[in-house]
């Protein structure tokens, strides 16, 4: 997944998505060889600077440096926002015989040392936002003297290398007030901490500390922390029990319960019913207004963005990933949807409702006609384009989920196709591509439904909602509007109506409902 600011609508969630094969975070507690290798130790030591107008972090980057004496030094970014200070301060170096030294590239240093030697770096952080936090500068770090959020590559200074590649990341947090809550992607109140993983996926993270409230949940023996901040409409416990429940869900439906560690930070924002949020390595990061209620747009939101921790962490995209958004995304919200239905957080009527409103707003979009291409290509800067691709995802799953159901005689659907990804990926090392998805639509559908989604794909054909899609309780007609009320461009689009109000188990059997 890429790194870009998207504002949080029910269609636009901010999701990044990696090309690195997936690897567990584990603690390691050994003695590390330096070297350029998986066992490349990279250390950071953290404390709290008190200035009289300001609160900064200082910050100690170590590292061995190798046989080249020299190495790039990337800076850290402001996530998407527009804002261009810069909050790196006093950058310099603390070992002998180094020398930092500007590039062409803003973000980009180079350190020179002799070849072989420990390279140490030092440098102030401080909060670059001038103005109230709201939507569109919510991902920037935030410091306080009271508290600090940041996500990871907002922060940290780092040796430019590969992304893909597996060091050792040590991180220390001295001087911190007693009182303080610490919680990050790595554990909660840890004063030292040491992590083996990939480059992006360090960088892929949360870190937070000071008066959040923490709070501590179990699901099999793993523990689930919530750190949140602000003071909200909704009481804390009501919002824990359906975070809870939402990850119970979505590890059930995967039938993957190894997650030795997972924490949630809810941070309050400005604005009028506002909601941002981004998943991360372990964790969840939510931006909030607090004026916020708990209703299907935010458990959306989150029953979306957890389901990332398999589509698109767990289960790789082969490049270039944007041509396959449309999955990842619109399967996405497909599942968010329907995996809330399943936990009972939302009602028949509900799904029918919000789905209704996709078909409608996918009538009206003017994008519908474009190829997949022209959608990739546009999906950072057009919202047009970035909604489509959405929602075109989720009715095309609809679609092959009705055509797995009757390809298998209702033996299967589209959770086979899903599980059946997964372990191919966990397995064999698999990477979704256009073509490994063809094929495992077309070994459970039949070759007409990847004929009908290859002519969306590729020609830009309107996709036709099948009246059958949501079961046998759900009947379809068509409805039409036209732009501007009574004239202008009309539109076509299927509305879905429970055929009855009364209770029906066959209703939900269709859904997978227990």
């Amino acid at each position: 997944m890429k790194r870009f600011l998207l504002l949080i609508s029910v269609f636009a969630v901010t999701s990044t998505l990696s090309n690195a094969n997936p690897s567990r975070l584990s603690l390691v507690h050994q003695d590390v060889v330096q070297s350029n290798s998986t066992s490349t130790v990279i250390n950071y030591s953290i404390e709290p600077f008190y200035d009289v107008e300001s609160f900064r972090l200082i910050v100690v980057l170590e590292f061995n440096g190798d046989k080249s004496g020299q190495t790039r030094l990337r800076l850290p970014n402001n996530y998407g926002s527009n804002n261009d200070w810069e909050g790196v301060k006093f950058l310099k170096a603390l070992s002998n015989n180094t020398t930092i030294e500007e590039t062409s590239e803003r973000d980009v240093k180079f350190v020179k040392y002799h070849p072989n030697t420990a390279v140490k770096i030092y440098y102030q952080f401080e909060q670059v936002r001038r103005e109230e936090i709201e939507l569109g500068n919510h991902y920037m770090a935030t410091l306080d003297k009271k508290y600090f959020h940041f996500l990871g590559e907002t922060f940290f200074v780092y040796p430019d290398w590969d992304a893909n590649s597996e060091f050792t990341f040590r991180v220390s947090w001295n001087k911190f007030p007693a009182k303080w809550n610490l919680a990050n992607s790595f554990g909660v109140n840890q004063k030292y901490q040491e992590v083996k993983l990939p480059l992006w996926k360090f960088r892929h993270t949360i870190f937070t500390g000071g008066n959040f409230k923490l709070e501590k949940r179990m699901i099999y023996n793993n523990p689930v922390y919530v750190a949140i901040k602000g003071n909200y409409t909704f009481p804390a416990e009501q919002f824990i029990d359906m975070i809870q429940t939402i990850l119970l869900e979505e590890r059930t439906f995967w039938n993957d319960y190894n997650f030795p560690f997972f924490l949630i930070t809810v941070f309050p924002i400005e604005g009028d019913n506002d909601q941002g949020g981004t998943g991360r390595v372990n964790s969840f990061s939510l931006f909030l207004t607090e004026d916020r209620q708990i209703d299907y747009r935010m458990k959306r939101l989150l029953a979306h963005e957890v389901f990332h921790t398999w589509l698109g962490e767990k289960i790789n995209l082969a490049g270039p990933e944007s041509l396959l958004y449309w999955f990842s995304e619109g399967f996405s919200d497909y599942y968010a949807r329907l995996l809330l239905l399943r936990a009972g957080l939302i009602s028949l009527d509900e799904y029918i409702n919000e789905y209704n409103r996709v078909l409608k707003q996918y009538g009206k979009s003017p994008a519908r006609n474009e190829k997949n291409e022209k959608l990739a290509d546009g999906f950072w800067n057009d919202g047009d384009l970035n909604k489509l691709l959405y929602m075109r995802g989720d009715i095309l799953a609809h679609s092959i989920n009705l055509a797995i159901m009757k390809n298998s005689g209702r033996k299967k659907n589209l959770d086979d196709l899903m599980r059946d990804l997964y372990k191919r990926s966990q397995e064999e090392g698999m990477l979704v591509s256009a073509g490994s998805l063809s094929n495992l639509i077309r070994f459970y559908g039949g070759d007409q439904i990847l004929a009908d989604v290859m002519k969306v794909l590729n020609s830009g054909a309107a996709i036709k909602a099948l009246p059958d899609a949501l079961g046998p309780c759900v009947e379809m007609e068509m409805e039409s509007s036209r732009k501007f009320w009574l004239f202008g461009e009309k539109f076509d689009f299927p509305v879905y109506n429970l055929k009855t109000n009364q209770f029906d188990k066959s209703c939900y059997d269709w859904f997978g409902v227990k």
